[in-house]
């Protein structure tokens, strides 16, 4: 028999994830062990904090639903979600940073021709015309490139958790034309708190963070032969900017505001140049296998 103590203990666990190929997952494992070991070290973890917090996981697997996915939302407040996207972009650098998908993605939105409406017709808001590009880390443009945005309503709630709105409305997706081009009209995004009614709000109340995130567009980028990006444009006003709750702002999706006089008054315009990474440039390697 073993005689295991605290200084033993972290090797002989990791150990037992090890495989003879030492592959992508024994390194995922095994790093995530002594991690978590030196955590508990660190602070001096004790057996009452332990419940605690493994309770505190057990109220966030009672919270997440087919609708509703807390774990992700621990995930986007605790950072973790945006540093996976950096470290990705510190990667990559030529190409579009990534930042959170969120929780209000919904699938199927309707296909809308060039210059095309995101919202109603008489939707409330600032209007806004978003425009752009869409090319490879080369700057080879992207023709037929697939844009999929949504974003919030002037009352800053989305379509899915506001009964006064269609399902689709603000959600749209549209096809670059044969210069990689994109032109659509909606309004304004604004910015919203998290959901507070969960084990992720009672956290964040207790340290007295923040909950509001800063208003942004979403944007899922997708060409032919390219890896695709999921993304978020923000506005450089927005009283959030600094102190967004999931730490998703990234320098190079924050646009000065810009308006102009349209026939729909004045009306905020951005654009942006989406840069997508080839897929012939992929790694080769395990990062795809499930744990």
């Amino acid at each position: 028999m073993r005689d295991l103590t605290q200084e033993t203990i972290t090797d002989y666990i990791a150990a037992s994830f090890e495989t003879s190929n030492k592959n992508r997952q024994t390194q995922l494992m095994t790093g995530l062990v002594k991690c978590l070991h030196g955590f508990i070290r660190d602070v001096d973890l004790s057996h009452g904090e332990w419940a605690k917090l493994l309770n505190f996981f057990y109220q966030v697997g009672e919270k997440t639903t087919g609708a509703r996915d807390e774990f992700m939302l621990l995930s986007d407040v605790m950072g973790i979600t945006s540093l996976v996207d950096l470290l990705a972009a510190s990667k990559n650098p030529e190409v579009t940073s990534a930042s959170p998908l969120g929780p209000f993605y919904l699938e199927n939105a309707p296909v809308i021709p060039q210059g095309g409406m995101l919202c109603r017709d008489d939707e409330p808001g600032t209007p806004l015309v978003f425009k752009g590009v869409v090319t490879d880390e080369n700057d080879c443009v992207m023709s037929n490139a697939l844009l999929d945005i949504w974003h919030n309503a002037d009352s800053g709630l989305y379509s899915n958790e506001d009964e006064t709105q269609d399902d689709m409305n603000n959600r749209g997706r549209i096809y670059t034309d044969e210069q990689g081009k994109f032109v659509v009209k909606t309004i304004r995004p604004q910015p919203y708190s998290v959901p507070m009614d969960g084990p992720v709000g009672d956290l964040l109340k207790a340290f007295q963070r923040s909950p509001w995130r800063s208003a942004h567009l979403h944007v899922v980028v997708s060409a032919a032969g390219c890896e695709s990006v999921i993304t978020e444009l923000f506005f450089s006003d927005c009283e959030y900017i600094a102190i967004d709750a999931v730490g998703g702002v990234r320098a190079d999706l924050t646009h000065e505001p810009s308006c102009y006089n349209t026939e729909r008054g004045e009306t905020l315009f951005v654009e942006h140049h989406f840069r997508l990474r080839s897929l012939a440039k992929e790694p080769q390697n395990d990062e795809n296998s499930s744990v």
